[in-house]
Parts: structure tokens; C-alpha cells; sequence
């Protein structure tokens, strides 16, 4: 577990032919993220944010009760600003799983396990989010290339994966449970 990367796994999970390279850009729209079923890019702090909004709406929008959501953040405080969407996530999803180092402890929730993760470990410095249901299957993992720098947030600085083939976010899916200690799942 120590050198797994979700983003790196993702890429090789994803067929080749189906990745579409958008190089180095500011800003993706939603129509980018839409009509793409699988890309890569180098971007902003901001817009893998952006991207991780459009799916935790979309989740807010469509799901169920049966998807499971695995959000990664390199700290748990990061998710303190957006708790309350994560929270009403969690009202509409069968499981979520929050990933992070421990910096921050969110509030409890019943469907809401929280794994903590040692600085150590390469995943503490991803940030990614996977969404596996019936009717959506998203994922995005994104890391920081310069994540000791943080005095300029807004430059491009990320390499992004976006993808909703539904094997690869099964896959995904499959191999972050996996990783899952559950003595430690609070």
C-alpha cells in the first residue's frame, strides 16, 4: 500500500486509445468533462476541484442509495469547507469513504467511515474521488507535482484522470476497498 497511486493505477487500468491528452489547461469545462469518457491533463488546484463538484452534484442529483463514494484528500481538513455536501452525499449513498492524513476529524455519520492515512503512504498525496452506483460511475485522481509549494495555488500544477468507463471504476473501486484496514475505518 505504501507506493500505490490511484492515479497511476487508473492509467494503467485505462485503455490507451480511449485517453484523450488535453495537455496543460487553466480551466476544464463542463462539456470537456461530459463529453470525454477519458482524459488526462495538467491543470489547477481550482479545477480538479471544479471536476470534483460536477460529480459530487451529479451524485447529489441522480443516485440512489446504492453507490458507494471513495473520496480522497491529502488532509482531512481540505473536506472541512464542503462537509455539509459530503454529509448529504452520505444521506443518499450506500457507503462513503473519506481518505486523508489526519489533520482534521470530521463530524459522524452513519454511513461515513473515515481512513486514515500515514504521510508516508503515496495516497496521502492524491486527492481523488470514485463513484460507483448502478446508474453513475465516475472517477477522478489528480496529484500535485509540487505539493511542498504551496505559495502558488492557482498555477498549473496538477496531472488530472478523469474517466466513466464503468471497468475502470470498478476497478478503481475495487482496489481502494481493498486498501481498507478495516480495524482502523472509524
Amino acid at each position: 500500500m505504501k507506493d500505490f497511486s490511484i492515479f497511476e493505477y487508473g492509467l494503467k487500468l485505462s485503455p490507451i486509445a480511449q485517453i484523450q491528452n488535453l495537455g496543460q489547461v487553466a480551466s476544464i469545462s463542463r462539456r470537456e468533462f461530459e463529453d470525454r469518457e477519458t482524459f488526462i491533463c495538467r491543470t489547477t488546484a481550482a479545477s480538479v476541484e471544479y471536476l470534483c463538484l460536477l460529480i459530487e452534484n451529479t451524485v447529489l442529483l441522480r443516485t440512489n442509495r446504492a453507490g458507494r463514494v471513495y473520496a480522497g484528500f491529502e488532509k482531512l481538513s481540505a473536506l472541512q469547507p464542503i462537509i455539509d455536501r459530503y454529509l448529504r452525499i452520505a444521506d443518499l449513498s450506500e457507503c462513503v469513504y473519506l481518505f486523508g492524513q489526519a489533520d482534521w476529524v470530521p463530524p459522524k455519520h452513519p454511513n461515513i467511515r473515515v481512513i486514515e492515512l500515514n504521510p508516508a503512504v503515496r495516497l496521502s498525496r492524491e486527492s481523488f474521488l470514485i463513484v460507483q452506483a448502478p446508474n453513475f460511475n465516475r472517477a477522478l485522481a489528480a496529484f500535485d507535482e509540487e505539493s511542498e509549494d504551496e505559495s502558488l495555488p492557482e498555477q498549473i500544477r496538477y496531472w488530472a484522470l478523469k474517466s466513466s468507463n464503468p471497468k475502470v471504476v470498478q476497478s478503481l473501486a475495487t482496489s481502494i476497498e481493498g486498501m481498507i484496514d478495516w480495524s482502523l475505518a472509524a
